[in-house]
């Protein structure tokens, strides 16, 4: 018998009598062991396994441990952890046939970077790393895009990495010339003209989206020209933000309590799997994927998925239990607007209620640099 196939179980739960009486039927059982009264072990077929272990869940019952032993299951284990060692061998040996070949092109820093990388691909004199000439490529990249002022080639492992600059264009010779809009509600406080034409000034309420500055000025002749508009505007602005207290509240929250679930897949299709059965009532799931081996020649990709436990309550709070607390939200809310030096001059907020939530707006004033360099 200690030869035989089989699938061992350990299990927990009341009335086993009934239970093993029924599995007996669909499925041979030996080696019975009750150790006490609500836990015992047992096997089956090697084959069976799944379909016992299907059994003991849908009863109801808890399976504190499980092992497969017996000719067939050291075939499976030979056969997995070979297979795995044979496929890195292979793998190392075709990645280090390859090795000396350019396998990826990657452009950086252009505004075209995948036309650029296009051309690269299609017009590449060789993959040969040793026989790839960097200059070439630059050259190339030169004559064909006339926006580009500076390229380099280098050759980083596998891949051809292409550093581009696009050329810049002086803002007087771009074809418009947008005027200089508020992006904000406010009252002007300083002003200081570079090039262009004010239309506002110190005391002036702002509304959003109001010209403060035009790119165009009038000479001394009387001719009228566009130009770049550039200022520096310094405005007092009202900045708003809120938050919401509800008196009850449904939260969900993890428990702490969690399954991880193994997957490992080549051309698509399952080669290894470590998989739990999810017993949890709620829960929230993780997936993630990476590749066992970076080359495309033997893709091994391992998923894991984690399901977490969760549970849910309903809270019940006064406003007053968290009124500093949503104040401090609602005032964060508005201050996410805000860089990290700009001067606040007043602050104040108003409250509002409501049925079964109250309601807290939050409003700063601040003096910013509306225009310019910030």
């Amino acid at each position: 018998m200690k030869r035989r196939n089989f699938h061992y179980f350990e299990m927990k739960g009341l009335n086993q009598e009934r239970f093993f009486n029924a599995l007996s039927k669909k499925l041979e059982i030996f080696e019975i062991k009750r150790y006490e009264k609500n836990r015992s072990s047992f096997k089956v077929k090697y084959f069976d396994g799944k379909a016992a272990k299907k059994e003991i869940l849908d009863a109801g019952y808890e399976i504190l441990s499980e092992k497969r032993g017996g000719f067939f299951w050291q075939i499976n284990r030979f056969c997995t952890a070979y297979g795995l060692l044979a496929g890195i061998i292979v793998t190392s040996i075709l990645l280090a046939a390859q090795s000396p070949f350019i396998a990826k092109v990657e452009v950086w820093g252009s505004t075209n970077s995948t036309e650029i990388c296009e051309f690269v691909k299609k017009n590449l004199p060789t993959k040969n790393k040793n026989r790839l000439n960097t200059d070439v490529i630059e050259h190339l990249i030169n004559s064909q895009f006339e926006n580009v002022s500076f390229v380099s080639a280098a050759i980083v492992g596998q891949s051809l990495v292409i550093n581009v600059k696009n050329a810049l264009v002086p803002p007087e010779m771009e074809g418009e010339f947008a005027p200089i809009v508020s992006e904000y509600d406010g009252v002007v406080t300083a002003v200081n003209l570079v090039q262009g034409t004010l239309k506002v000034q110190v005391g002036d309420i702002i509304q959003r989206g109001q010209i403060l500055v035009e790119g165009r000025v009038i000479n001394s002749e009387g001719e009228s020209f566009d130009i770049q508009p550039k200022a520096e505007i310094y405005m007092d602005v009202w900045l708003e933000g809120e938050a919401t207290h509800f008196d009850e509240q449904i939260v969900t929250s993890r428990t702490g309590r969690k399954i991880e679930t193994s997957v490992v897949t080549l051309f698509g299709k399952e080669f290894y799997s470590s998989v739990r059965p999810n017993t949890f009532a709620s829960f929230e799931t993780e997936t993630s994927s990476q590749p066992l081996i970076k080359n495309n020649i033997l893709p091994f990709m391992l998923t894991k998925t984690i399901y977490y436990e969760t549970k849910t309550q309903t809270i019940n709070s006064s406003f007053e239990q968290k009124k500093e607390e949503t104040i401090a939200a609602a005032r964060a809310n508005c201050l996410q607007n805000l860089g990290e030096c700009e001067i606040i001059k007043e602050e104040n907020f108003r409250i509002i209620e409501g049925a079964g939530c109250t309601t807290v707006k939050y409003v700063v004033t601040a003096n910013l640099l509306v225009t310019g360099e910030k």
